[in-house]
């Protein structure tokens, strides 16, 4: 859960976690650990979401979410995941008695575990990086006992860029990413309503742009247009296309539109938080430095990047040579693009430069092969 600072409820619930915490540190010197497993994260999606699916299948595994969002837990409970709210007697057996804990962001009053427990911690993170990252960053993450990354290639760049001692990393590949190498029998229909869409065959276009990131007085929209500006050109587009257009802004952005337009739709992340199954859902990729275009990537689909400044201080990780599709630098070169895209994504026969594939040899080597999640699993067995 992100924690809005303003929000008198998230300080209680921080609280409640903070105090729980306290009581399971001392209360681990006394009580032997078993084999459950921890989950930590905003929500229960991207990674910790797949592995969480992927554990059903194996008996001797017990995974439970851990989370401080009171609605969030009883939705979970409601839907028959096991979960955890961060302020009951609950939580605190189970930060009493688990073997490891998995997260993909930050660990909030949870890194008192990490200083003065015994408690494993093992990150996944929760996207591939377009954003630079140097020593001085992920001091947490440098602490646990493994970090999972995606490749061969990624590891390099934990280690080398990131600071990582090489030891704590393991290559699993990237849980997240399976279900787009393997979706199964999902429908478009189905998706369409998960997502509050009307069920329609039109194509759909979603527009992804990265958050304002280090930069305070960045747009989310491009071409120095303002929000209602840039929808209503979209759904202009969406118009003349014959095409409906999603909006998914950074869960770190405001999440809804001030207008409404016709064929303009918003997934905020904080209502929609399985992007996976959007991006399944997406016949084409609108994006700018968003880490989205590495999962969209493995789709085969057109995408149309947006040739815009980088808003990250420190750089890259991955640098702008890791982007694919079409550049736009302006209005009407984004129209053209759009057109050309629409006409040649055809449904199951999605055209696919060379450099696209070599970006997804180097990033992803051979573990994009839908078997990241049974890895996973496979790891946490090891561990437990």
């Amino acid at each position: 859960m992100k924690v809005n600072k303003r929000n008198p409820w998230h300080w209680v619930w921080l609280g409640l976690m903070t105090f729980n915490t306290l009581l399971a540190v001392l209360l681990r010197r006394f009580i032997a650990s078993n084999n459950q497993v921890v989950l930590y994260g905003h929500k229960l999606n991207g990674n910790l979401g797949a592995i969480y699916r992927e554990s059903l299948n194996y008996k001797e595994l017990s995974l439970t979410y851990f989370t401080m969002d009171y609605a969030y837990y009883r939705q979970l409970k409601s839907e028959g995941v096991l979960v955890a709210w961060a302020g009951s007697p609950q939580a605190l057996r189970l930060l009493v008695k688990a073997k490891a804990l998995i997260s993909d962001h930050g660990l909030h009053s949870l890194v008192l575990l990490l200083d003065y427990s015994s408690l494993k911690f093992i990150d996944v993170w929760h996207g591939i990086p377009f954003k630079g990252f140097d020593k001085h960053d992920l001091k947490v993450q440098r602490r646990y006992d493994e970090v999972w990354v995606v490749s061969e290639f990624m590891a390099d760049l934990y280690e080398n860029k990131f600071g990582f001692k090489r030891q704590k990393l393991k290559v699993v590949g990237y849980a997240r990413t399976d279900l787009l190498i393997n979706p199964g029998k999902i429908s478009r229909a189905e998706l369409m309503r998960e997502y509050d869409i009307p069920v329609t065959d039109k194509k759909v276009i979603l527009y992804a742009p990265t958050w304002k990131q280090d930069d305070a007085g960045r747009s989310l929209y491009p071409f120095d247009m303002v929000e209602a500006e840039f929808l209503r050109e979209l759904s202009k587009m969406a118009e003349k296309h014959n095409c409906i257009f999603l909006t998914r802004m950074h869960l770190n952005a405001a999440s809804k539109c001030s207008e409404s337009f016709a064929n303009v739709y918003t997934v905020p992340a904080d209502k929609y938080p399985d992007t996976e199954r959007l991006l399944l859902l997406s016949d084409i990729l609108v994006y700018d430095w968003s880490s989205i275009a590495f999962d969209f990537l493995l789709l085969n689909r057109p995408a149309i990047y947006l040739d815009v400044p980088p808003p990250f201080r420190k750089g890259f990780s991955l640098d702008g040579s890791y982007r694919y599709g079409e550049a736009v630098t302006d209005l009407a070169e984004f129209k053209a693009a759009l057109a050309k895209a629409v006409e040649t994504s055809e449904a199951g026969m999605p055209s696919i430069n060379e450099h696209r594939k070599e970006i997804k040899t180097i990033v992803y080597e051979r573990y994009a092969d839908s078997l990241s999640s049974d890895r996973a699993c496979q790891e946490i067995s090891r561990i437990v």
